[in-house]
Parts: C-alpha cells; sequence; structure tokens
C-alpha cells in the first residue's frame, strides 16, 4: 500500500501570506499522518497556474523527510498562484526507492502521476499500447497511458480511462498534466481515497483514509466530504472550480473488488 494526499486550490482562493503558511501547515500535516502507509519513501509537487512545477522525492519516511533542507526550500516555492499540491507515500512493491525516478511524483512530461496499488503483469502493456518505459515500477505504466493521452489541451480523459480497461491489479490515483494544470484528476479504484471540500474557500483535500482528513481538519469547520464510489473518478477544475464525475472500470476492478462497471466514461458536471 501507499499514500496519496494532495490539495487542489480554486484560483479565486484567498492567497494572503497567513493563507499561504496554513495551507503548506496542512499540507505538511497530510504527509505525517501518511507515513505509515509507506515509511520507504516521500514525494511531493507543485503545480502553478502556469504550469511551472517543482518535484522532489526522497527515499526518506515522511517525518524526515519534512526537516530536510530540500523540503523547506520546496515550501518557500509555495505562493499564490500555486493551485495544487500533489504528495506521496511510498510502500514499494516493484523498482527500489534508491532510484528517484521510482518513487512517486512519476514525471513522464507534461504529466504527473500519483498511484497506490500494483498493476499485474504490466510490462504486457507496454507492448499492447506500444510504449516505452524507463524503470521497473509498475506504476509508470499509468504515467505513461496519460502521456500518450496528453496535449496542449491536458489529457484526454475518456481515451486515458478506456486503455485503463485491461489493466489487472489495483489502482487508485492522482495526475494532473502541466500543459492543462487547473484540471487535476483523481480516480478512486479498488484501493482508498476520500475527499473533503469546503465551497466557502474553493479548497479539496484528499488523502488514502478518512482518519487522515479527520484529524488534519479536526478543528476547522466548513468541511464537507465528498463521497467517491470505487470505479468512479473525479475531475477538479481549479479555474472554474467545477467538479466533474464518471465512472470507469479496469480488469483489476472486477477480479479484486467483486463488482461490475460499464466502463461508460460519461460525465456529470457538478458546479460547487
Amino acid at each position: 500500500m501507499c499514500g496519496l494526499c494532495g490539495i487542489c486550490i480554486g484560483c479565486e482562493a484567498k492567497q494572503r501570506v497567513r493563507d499561504i503558511e496554513a495551507l503548506t501547515d496542512t499540507f505538511t500535516r497530510l504527509l505525517l499522518l501518511s507515513e505509515h502507509r509507506g515509511p520507504h519513501a516521500t514525494g511531493v509537487a507543485w503545480v502553478k497556474r502556469d504550469g511551472t512545477m517543482q518535484v522532489i522525492k526522497e527515499p526518506l519516511p515522511a517525518r524526515q523527510f519534512v526537516q530536510t533542507g530540500t523540503y523547506i526550500d520546496w515550501l518557500l516555492g509555495v505562493d499564490r498562484q500555486v493551485s495544487y499540491l500533489m504528495g506521496h507515500t511510498r510502500w514499494p512493491s516493484r523498482g527500489h526507492v534508491g532510484n528517484p525516478a521510482e518513487n512517486h511524483p512519476i514525471v513522464t512530461p507534461p504529466v504527473l502521476v500519483t498511484h497506490n496499488g500494483t498493476i499485474l503483469e504490466h510490462r504486457q502493456h507496454y507492448t499492447r499500447l506500444r510504449l516505452q518505459h524507463s524503470t521497473q515500477v509498475d506504476s509508470e505504466l499509468l504515467a505513461r497511458i496519460a502521456q500518450h493521452h496528453a496535449g496542449t489541451a491536458g489529457i484526454d480523459i475518456e481515451p486515458f480511462l478506456t486503455d485503463l480497461i485491461p489493466i489487472d491489479g489495483s489502482i487508485s490515483l492522482a495526475l494532473v498534466a502541466t500543459t492543462h494544470p487547473e484540471e487535476v484528476i483523481l480516480l478512486k479504484g479498488n484501493m482508498p481515497l476520500e475527499v473533503r471540500i469546503h465551497t466557502r474557500t474553493r479548497a479539496l483535500l484528499y488523502a488514502s483514509e478518512a482518519r487522515i482528513l479527520d484529524r488534519v481538519l479536526a478543528s476547522e469547520t466548513g468541511w464537507e466530504t465528498l463521497p467517491l464510489a470505487h470505479g468512479e473518478g473525479l475531475v477538479v477544475n481549479t479555474q472554474t472550480w467545477t467538479l466533474q464525475r464518471m465512472p470507469f472500470t479496469f480488469q483489476g476492478l472486477h477480479t479484486i473488488a467483486g463488482t461490475s462497471y460499464t466502463g461508460t466514461t460519461t460525465r456529470k458536471e457538478t458546479s460547487r
């Protein structure tokens, strides 16, 4: 298992100095509370509204990672132009934590991906889809598929989801393309993913466990649970602050979760 966590920030959200300090403090607590899900490596990324981004990752548990000068310098880059903070704590199933390319976020420009789960027989899908790869970690497959469907308008979500259908294993993931940074995609497959939203401040938090979010937000008001079903995706547009839901499927969803989905990718849009 691994830990996913992140914060999406609407473009009209207040971004005073104290707001940014509160934002980075909340994100750091999300990382620390996710450590038990993956103590072997920690990685983070911020993405700004103009598509610039910075990724750092180390083969360290979160409690050590957040004390490094590298992380502190990374925090200093968080300003009012940042629309997305992405985090991951890794428990490796394939690949080696000593290889930064195999830790998350996985970067296959223009795409950044964090994944919780394991892809079975992942190499056969590179051949099926005629994709290149450069690491041993199975999560790279998801990043390469997203990269294949990414362009100047971001990730073309419907063909991306179609290419996931034959994949066996376990998946929940978060991804974004720097060519369309206002659109963050969350997919809850047969691994956990929990979401909270604050409509007034236009912020959305996610983590792999509800108790992580409950502890981080314990003293705050105005947050609502945004339930996601297994086999449901959510596209968060931080520019327009709209949420789009869509069902999706893959082979592992049927096999492991014992469910049945059609794989239809019709979107349902909700304004928040």
